[in-house]
């Protein structure tokens, strides 16, 4: 049976710092997403995202996609099904978006795991230790959205609270033993 794990939340929660965890110490497989936006200096296509054009992005069968920043961001079938060659265990960060819409369209096993902190000046020091563009990132209506369990959620996603990192590993343990 093929599982599948999709973490969402705000930006800075730490949800891609569970998603590597999970893959370094689980053997999760992290499903890879595309994107039109230009590579970073360290990222390389097909290692940390798939890199497309505005033209080859559509070509893709995707589970969901967003538009951010004039850039594209999805997530794909085909994405999804190459994480699964290696492991029946897949890892996927979402906005809360796309979280809803994979809960539609997944027949496989799937978890939801909605990350958070407690306060939104521990959000939004994260944001700020990361990116220089911290108060316009928490002010857009995305982050306002993801800042909370959307009500299609809240009965899908176990909620973890991302404040300690030692704690946030035991809750991992625990939810995963079930």
């Amino acid at each position: 049976m093929k599982h599948l794990l999709v973490i969402c939340g705000a930006s800075g929660v730490g949800k891609t710092t569970i998603q590597d965890y999970l893959v370094k110490n689980y053997g999760f497989k992290r499903v890879l997403t595309h994107t039109t936006r230009l590579p970073r200096k360290h990222e390389v296509d097909g290692r940390d995202y798939y890199f497309e054009t505005r033209s080859s992005f559509f070509k893709n069968n995707y589970l969901e996609y967003v538009e951010y920043d004039h850039c594209l961001y999805g997530s794909s079938a085909e994405g999804l099904n190459r994480a699964w060659q290696t492991s029946d265990w897949a890892v996927i960060v979402l906005d809360t978006e796309g979280a809803a819409a994979y809960k539609q369209k997944v027949t496989a096993d799937l978890k939801c795991w909605y990350i958070y902190v407690s306060s939104e000046s521990t959000l939004a020091a994260r944001l700020e230790e990361r990116d220089t563009n911290a108060a316009a990132r928490l002010a857009s209506s995305e982050a306002q959205r993801d800042l909370h369990v959307p009500p299609k959620l809240k009965d899908f996603c176990n909620l973890i609270r991302n404040d300690e990192w030692q704690e946030t590993k035991k809750i991992i343990a625990k939810l995963l033993s079930k």
